[in-house]
């Protein structure tokens, strides 16, 4: 699409003239691909139970690790830090 056919299609469907149109300066922009949004990541463990990714709790203020929690089969569980990976996708 031209210049020109912008002013005219705009115009037309505004019901101004063209030179009025011309004068607010509408013209065509160059297209550019949105950037894809990087993915969300988050350190998770593995429910020893069910084997559902739950989050990794972190630490307590003492320095030892917090319980993880499954929402799944509702119980509390110590993590073990080797267990604990990262994650590049929504919890479920």
């Amino acid at each position: 699409m031209t210049r020109l056919q912008v002013e005219h299609a705009v115009a037309g469907a505004t019901g101004e003239s063209l030179r009025t149109i011309r004068g607010l300066g509408f013209a065509m922009l160059a297209f550019k691909p949105r950037e894809p949004e990087p993915e969300a990541a988050a350190l998770v463990l593995d429910c020893p139970f069910c084997g559902h990714a739950v989050p990794y709790p972190g630490l307590v203020r003492d320095g030892s690790a917090a319980m993880a929690e499954c929402d799944r089969c509702d119980v509390y569980f110590d993590p073990l830090p080797d267990e604990v990976y990262l994650a590049t996708c929504a919890l479920v």
